[in-house]
């Protein structure tokens, strides 16, 4: 149990990789090792690989999807300290190995005085002794140790699941900002097209002022919402750039599809699936670990046996002869009966804890498959039905106005619920992706592949 972590997070990564496979090519320097990339599903059967610890990336033009969680995965300081902590429970589990240390007495006795005692009756004896430990009291302790260092394994998944995790959310936050950045240039070059053609019919004399004033207004804003949202763009891509340790953003965008081929599959579809999740996986090596402490309990309850032997001078004669010792403690009033009970109660615990952890895990799915389901309902509902309308109602008020059959308030009116639809689409799409990330994390597939 102690090799068995690995692969159910890795493949994680490996679908967290593929969420938005299909994306265009790339042209970075972004090098990232080996260890960093996701593998298959099934069991890992060797222990983790260190994280990076050489220099800080800094990719340069188009990152992509895997990039960004590889990079996020191989560098993230979380993720050393996790490490750190399987080495440490390795050398705990080497401690538990050891054996007792033998004991080397010299005892002096009968030292002269001046109340009597002369040299002649002094003596000096030399005894070596050792404590065995009874009730195998080193297996169970190695075992306990051992299954310690696997928890900790799975701790180190779970934050690796988590690094990959950020990444891939941020990624999509990138990727989404990007999008409404492009859709709000065109915002402001479709408003700045309006105004121009109200300035030249104010020119013509079939025009008010006011409408002008209107439509450059309508620039302002346009121009205003355009620069918050560079604003968080640039946020957005320092926070991603920050998990793989840069103190900002090198890349100059981000390559990715938000939202293609979605799907929402149902709860019974993946329940099974999250029987893999380290953070569900790591309650069966802690429930053994439980139970390898009651074991630990119920040995000590055994006394353990110290024998000894040795060589005693005596200054009288000068004569010397052999010294043997066997000691045994007396099991009258400690028999560990207290923590014998505690490892019991710790045990029913622990499966009481698992199953809590099983029933919060499953209410995340739930909740993660209903912002699927939402955020797929809402970018079909948008794309099938919201921006054909608001295309068409935009194009013809568009074409009344410059024929005079409306007036400007109609024409910036469905302007702005165009581009609004264009922007709630590009939300819609981002929720998505952030719920498929969040489910395919939890289960460890990729959507796509549920039916294969």
């Amino acid at each position: 149990m102690a090799r068995r972590y690995g692969a159910t997070s890795r493949a994680s990564i490996a679908v967290l990789t593929s969420a938005l496979a299909g994306c265009g090519g790339y042209t970075e320097t972004f090098v990232v090792p080996e260890a960093a990339q996701g593998v298959t599903y099934g069991w890992q059967t060797s222990a983790p690989p260190p994280p990076e610890t050489g220099s800080v990336p800094s990719p340069s033009g188009t990152i992509t999807f895997g990039h960004a969680v590889n990079g996020a995965v191989a560098y993230s300081p979380a993720m050393k300290a996790a490490y750190a902590e399987i080495e440490a429970k390795h050398g705990d589990a080497f401690q538990a190995s050891r054996r007792l240390n033998p004991e080397l007495a010299l005892n002096l006795e009968n030292l002269p005085n001046s109340g009597g005692i002369a040299k002649d009756d002094s003596s000096e004896s030399l005894q070596l002794s050792q404590t065995l430990e009874l009730g195998g009291k080193r297996l169970a302790r190695l075992n306990a140790a051992n299954l310690e260092a696997s928890i900790a394994g799975w701790d180190y998944e779970v934050t690796r699941l988590q690094a990959a995790t950020d990444a891939a959310q941020l990624f999509v936050d990138v990727l989404a900002a990007q999008e409404r950045v492009a859709i709000l240039r065109d915002f402001v070059s479709v408003s700045q097209k309006t105004q121009a053609a109200v300035d030249a019919r104010v020119k013509a004399g079939r025009a008010s002022l006011i409408e002008l004033d209107r439509a450059k207004v309508s620039v302002a804003n346009a121009q205003a919402a355009l620069a918050a949202e560079e604003a968080r763009l640039a946020a957005t891509r320092d926070q991603l750039a920050t998990l793989w340790g840069s103190s900002h953003a090198t890349f100059s965008r981000a390559a990715g599809r938000l939202g293609a081929n979605r799907s929402a599959p149902s709860l019974e579809e993946v329940r099974a699936f999250l029987d893999a999740n380290p953070s569900l996986a790591r309650w069966g090596d802690t429930i053994g670990h439980r139970y390898a402490v009651l074991e630990v309990e119920r040995s000590k309850a055994i006394p353990n046996v110290t024998i000894g032997a040795g060589v005693r001078r005596f200054e009288t004669d000068d004569s010397s002869g052999m010294i043997a010792a066997v000691s045994l403690p007396l099991p009258l009033f400690d028999r560990n009966e207290g923590a014998i009970a505690a490892a019991h109660h710790r045990i029913a615990r622990a499966e009481f804890d698992a199953h809590a952890a099983r029933t919060q895990l499953t209410n995340t799915l739930i909740g993660a498959l209903g912002a699927l389901a939402a955020a797929d309902a809402q970018a079909k509902a948008i794309e099938s039905r919201v921006l054909p309308a608001a295309q068409s109602a935009f194009d013809r008020t568009r074409t009344g106005y410059q024929e005079g059959k409306f007036d400007l308030l109609n024409v910036l009116d469905t302007q702005r619920t165009l581009f609004e639809a264009r922007r709630e689409f590009v939300n819609a799409r981002a929720d998505y992706e952030k719920a498929r990330v969040q489910v395919e994390a939890l289960i460890g597939r990729d959507l796509n592949g549920l039916g294969r």
